[in-house]
């Protein structure tokens, strides 16, 4: 059969030939079937429609890395939705402050949340089940085209204001067509389930990111199960391998970290491999892993803004074709360039600013507070990644550091201006200024330095970290602090980030 053009056509088929087979399984070892799935999200579809939800409308989600997020998206798409993704390990201020941007016709959030926006709000149960709807008939569901708006992820701009970028439902049905290619035995749909007998992914994900759905529609499109775990930890990982007969793992790189430097070792059994993504990974991380367990790491690179952009081939890392920074090949169709600064192309091997080809099939689009906004491209249609790397004689990219401020904390994109914005509303801070100091767990921490005002003193720190976490998430809030007399300058006056980063690190 031909390749479905959609998630939703995906589900449907697993649920007309398969409806008895597992797609979820939780770590009591439940399992939630394609029928039992199916039902469930037609029931909550009931209930968006009763809350008003038509077809073009944008439903929020705000929920855990639980079956009820998967209930919910098959829900919002059956009643001809999109969905605006913002995971339980954000703040309800902040929550709502991005949902404001979307102006979603209904909330569907984690019982006992009480965001207070002024739209309809209904709380489920970890189920997907309404804590109080209405039982109604099935109806007939929604059928979106390949270009209609499928899902809404939220980041933060270089400014305190966040983003929306929207995907449509062919960009969602790419992603898993672009990963089988690079680590499946065949890129295309399969008609039908695996067997039983065949281990389930997992995945720590927390709902609210990209990654998170896009592991659950590569499972549905290679009918294999998906493990939810609702955190990650060391024995988590532990009972879970003891458990299952696990063949691959999808772990950030402060996940490696804690596996490769735990106090005993973790059997992992027939694992082949383990894919790393969402932030850079430290090579003396991916050593300290790949020595103790002998399972290579291979890595990727992308953004949710653009997709997929290089993916590391297990054949490539047996065969040694990687070192410090490799991220792997890119795929068919995604061009990429290496310029360095006027803008001409460097040779192999040379270093310069990687640029991108975007490709409407694989790239978002950003929603803004006025309206729609593309993702920014040069005159000659490239996107500037701010990253800088090479590509060596192999066709092997190599991300060797960033043009961009933005840092990348255990996966969880921080912009300084946002934390700086959230330091300088406090009491007895003058200024701040954040910066990035590498980190062997996280890959990097984010590190203030503070220029205090009136009779304040570098000793309330304690209380300035407590005040921040109300604001912002607290994978944003300063691991370390240092005192300023002021902040550095360049000589037309202009913050010196770089002179700050030195001393950051000469405080460290």
């Amino acid at each position: 059969m031909s390749d479905p053009a959609t998630a939703v056509e995906m589900f449907e088929v697993r649920v007309q030939h398969d409806p008895d087979a597992a797609l979820l399984l939780t770590a009591d070892g439940r399992g939630r079937t394609y029928g039992q799935l199916a039902a469930a999200a037609d029931d909550l579809a009931h209930e968006l429609r009763r809350q008003g939800a038509e077809p073009g409308d944008v439903v929020g989600l705000y929920l855990w890395n639980d079956p009820a997020w998967v209930v919910a998206v098959f829900a919002c798409w059956w009643c001809g939705c999109s969905f605006a993704a913002c995971g339980g390990l954000t703040p309800p201020a902040e929550a709502r402050r991005r949902l404001e941007l979307v102006r979603p016709r209904v909330v569907v959030a984690a019982d006992g949340t009480d965001l207070g926006g002024a739209w309809p709000l209904f709380t489920v149960t970890a189920e997907g089940e309404a804590v109080e709807g209405e039982a109604g008939p099935p109806s007939a569901h929604a059928a979106p085209s390949p270009d209609d708006d499928a899902a809404v992820f939220f980041t933060s701009g270089t400014t305190a204001e966040p983003k929306a970028i929207v995907h449509t439902h062919r960009r969602l049905a790419e992603g898993p067509r672009t990963t089988a290619a690079a680590y499946a035995s065949s890129p295309a749909f399969r008609p039908r389930v695996a067997p039983g007998d065949r281990p389930p992914a997992i995945s720590f994900n927390p709902f609210g990111h990209m990654a998170g759905l896009g592991r659950l529609i590569f499972r549905i499109y290679v009918g294999r199960s998906l493990l939810l775990v609702p955190k990650f930890d060391v024995a988590v990982m532990r009972d879970l391998a003891g458990r299952y007969p696990l063949d691959t793992l999808q772990l950030t790189p402060a996940m490696v970290h804690a596996l490769a430097y735990a106090e005993s070792e973790v059997s992992l059994g027939s694992l082949r491999y383990v894919t790393s993504g969402t932030a850079p990974l430290p090579m003396a991380t991916r050593e300290a892993f790949e020595r103790r367990y002998g399972v290579p790491v291979l890595q990727a690179y992308g953004s949710t803004e653009g997709g997929i952009t290089a993916l590391e081939r297990y054949e490539d890392a047996v065969a040694g074709r990687r070192g410090p920074g490799s991220v792997g090949r890119v795929p068919e169709g995604c061009p990429v360039r290496i310029v360095d600064p006027e803008g001409a192309d460097v040779g192999t091997g040379a270093e310069g600013e990687i640029l991108g080809r975007p490709d409407p099939d694989r790239t978002g689009r950003y929603l803004t507070a006025d309206g729609d906004e593309a993702l920014p491209v040069d005159a000659d249609g490239w996107y500037h990644t701010g990253d800088v790397g090479r590509i060596d004689e192999h066709g092997i990219l190599y991300v060797t550091g960033r043009l961009k401020e933005m840092m990348i904390v255990g996966g969880f994109n921080v912009f300084p201006a946002e934390v700086e914005d959230a330091l300088r509303k406090s009491d007895g801070v003058e200024d701040a200024v954040v910066v990035a100091l590498p980190d062997d767990r996280l890959g990097e921490i984010p590190v203030a330095g503070i220029v205090w005002s009136g009779a304040a003193a570098p000793d309330a720190t304690g209380r300035l970290e407590a005040e921040l976490r109300d604001r912002i998430e607290p994978y944003k809030v300063p691991r370390r602090w240092f005192t300023l007399a002021a902040l550095p300058l360049t000589a037309n006056g202009k913050l010196d980030r770089r002179r700050a980063a030195e001393l950051a690190a000469d405080a460290r």
